[in-house]
C-alpha cells in the first residue's frame, strides 16, 4: 500500500515525510506562494534590508537557500562586490539554484559548525525544521560569526501564545491555502507531511532563544497569520 498523498497539484510527498526532494523542487517556487502568506513581500523585504548592512567586500549568508530566489534578488540589488553563501541540505533545490545561475552549498544545518564571519544573513523559513538542540547552538554560532552591528532577517512560522488564538490563526491560514488554489484534500495532506518534520515556536519562544544566543536587538519587522519575521542585531 501506498504511503503517498498530494500536496499540490504537481507535488507528490508522504505522511511524517516533507522534503524538499525532486518531486518538490522544481515546483517549490510556484507552491510557496500557493502555502506562505506575502512570500513576495518577505523576499523584497530580505533584499531591501540588505542595504544597511552589506559593504564592499562582505560576506552575505542565506540558510535554507532552496532555489536561490533570496540570493538572486540580493546580489541583482548590489553594484559593490559581495561574497554570497548560501546553504541547503536538499540537492534537487541546489539544482534548481543552478538554473537561476546561483551557487548553493549542500550543507546539513543541523551540523554546521563551521560558520564564516558574515555582515548581514537571511533564514528564510528554515530554523523551524531543526530540531530544538540543533538550532539552539546554530543560532548562538550565528550570533558568534556576525560582524557586530550586522543583521540576520529571520522569518519562521510561529504558533500561537494562546488556545483560542493559535485556533483562529490556523483556520485563517488554512482558508488562504485554499484561496490560492490549494484543495482542502492537499491542505490537510501537506499538513500529515509536516508531522515530525516541523518544529515551531511561539513569538516569544523565538525572541527569548535569539537573545540568549547574543542578538542584542530583536524587532518584529514582519507578521502575517501564522508567519512573523525579525529583523536581529548584534
Amino acid at each position: 500500500m501506498s504511503n503517498e498523498i498530494q500536496a499540490d497539484e504537481q507535488i507528490t510527498t508522504e505522511a511524517s515525510n516533507w522534503v524538499f526532494d525532486e518531486h518538490v523542487a522544481p515546483h517549490f517556487d510556484e507552491h510557496v506562494r500557493k502555502s506562505v502568506p506575502d512570500y513576495d513581500r518577505v523576499q523584497d523585504l530580505a533584499a531591501k534590508f540588505s542595504d544597511w548592512f552589506t559593504h564592499p567586500d562582505c560576506t552575505v549568508l542565506d540558510l535554507g537557500a532552496a532555489t536561490g530566489e533570496t540570493m538572486l534578488r540580493i546580489r541583482e540589488r548590489h553594484s559593490k562586490p559581495l561574497t554570497l553563501i548560501g546553504y541547503d541540505n536538499s540537492q534537487a533545490m541546489i539544482e534548481q539554484a543552478a538554473l537561476k545561475g546561483i551557487e548553493v552549498l549542500f550543507k546539513d544545518l543541523e551540523r554546521l559548525t563551521d560558520v564564516p564571519t558574515f555582515a548581514y544573513g537571511v533564514a528564510l523559513y528554515t530554523l523551524q525544521f531543526l530540531r530544538s538542540q540543533a538550532r539552539q547552538q546554530l543560532v548562538y554560532r550565528l550570533a558568534q560569526a556576525i560582524e557586530p552591528g550586522g543583521g540576520f532577517f529571520v522569518v519562521e512560522k510561529v504558533l500561537g501564545s494562546y488556545p483560542t488564538t493559535q485556533d483562529i490563526i490556523q483556520q485563517l491560514y488554512w482558508e488562504m491555502k485554499i484561496k490560492n488554489g490549494l484543495t482542502p484534500a492537499q491542505v490537510i495532506a501537506k499538513s500529515h507531511a509536516l508531522r515530525g518534520c516541523m518544529f515551531p515556536k511561539t513569538i516569544a519562544e523565538n525572541e527569548a532563544e535569539f537573545r540568549a544566543a547574543g542578538f542584542s536587538q530583536v524587532e518584529i519587522v514582519f507578521k502575517d497569520l501564522q508567519f512573523c519575521g525579525w529583523l536581529l542585531i548584534r
